[in-house]
């Protein structure tokens, strides 16, 4: 039988507020695993997840931030703009 692997969740994981709209920002990866996983959950559950990994858990932070202040809190949270939501 095989063991999973355990999951890490990076310290950077936290809850941050833009423009008044509530956020949840975590950043974690299979241990072992070669990036950072970045995902970032709206007030109302919708969770937004990078293709991409991360080399470094800070600049998955980082992107989490310039995103969401580059397509506006708001327009983020409500899944407008170029963002596409996943189905719940």
């Amino acid at each position: 039988m095989d063991i999973e692997p355990n999951l890490i969740i990076s310290s950077a994981s936290q809850r941050i507020v833009e423009d008044g709209v509530p956020f949840k920002v975590d950043i974690y990866k299979l241990e072992g695993g070669d990036g950072w996983s970045l995902e970032v959950v709206t007030e109302d559950g919708t969770s937004i997840v990078w293709d991409d990994l991360f080399d470094d858990d800070r600049a998955a932070f980082q992107e989490a931030v310039i995103t969401i202040r580059k397509e506006g809190a708001v327009a983020f949270a409500t899944g407008e703009s170029n963002v596409i939501p996943f189905g719940r």
